[in-house]
């Protein structure tokens, strides 16, 4: 785990919650979540509020928990099922937010190295959506809890593992959301991401 602010110069003094308090309210949450990072074995966690060291106190309270704040009433609708119609500012609030939350799960295991580059995580910091970043929203029929990461790869023009990418999926309630940022692999990978077609 990184011993600076994930999304600037301080040092990590303050924990984001994987869900807020009040979506964990909202779902009536069993008091038990399993967890598993990396490789590890899965472990049960007593608690479902999970809260990863990652940020600094600064950004943890104001624009992130600003962002958080912005979305609440439409995340709120859509975990519970109930229809609304999504703007396009919604739209690019909810990616922001989606984005913010996968950054925060890609710090959680210490045996990889953080797959979003600094530039990435300082374009979210200051509201904007990195080239090469896509974010789908579905409805599930049942509600459902689950948060979770993982590294893909392909192939470009014939080269094996050129395009590096990372997968984060966030189920709350009837809300399903899904982030998908993509780089050319390689040294360069942080300053040339893929440009989506």
């Amino acid at each position: 785990m990184p011993q600076q602010c994930l999304f600037c110069p301080n040092v990590i003094n303050s924990a984001e919650h994987l869900f807020s308090k009040w979506i964990i309210k909202d779902l009536k949450m069993a008091p038990a979540v399993k967890v598993t990072i990396g490789r590890a074995p899965s472990t049960w966690v007593a608690n479902p509020d999970i809260k990863i060291p990652s940020v600094c106190k600064p950004c943890n309270n104001v624009w992130m928990g600003n962002l958080e704040t912005a979305n609440q009433s439409v995340l709120r609708a859509m975990i519970n099922d109930d229809p609304m119609w999504l703007s396009k500012k919604d739209q690019a609030k909810l990616c922001r937010w989606a984005l913010m939350k996968a950054m925060i799960i890609d710090s959680v295991n210490p045996q990889r190295p953080l797959f979003y580059c600094s530039a990435e995580r300082t374009e979210v910091k200051s509201a904007t959506i990195p080239i090469g970043t896509l974010v789908w929203l579905g409805r599930l029929s049942r509600k459902a809890f689950h948060a979770g990461g993982t590294d893909v790869w392909g192939e470009i023009n014939k080269i094996p593992k050129a395009f590096h990418g990372n997968v984060t999926s966030f189920v709350m309630g009837h809300l399903v959301i899904q982030v998908l940022s993509g780089h050319c692999s390689g040294d360069s990978c942080s300053k040339w991401p893929v440009r989506w077609l």
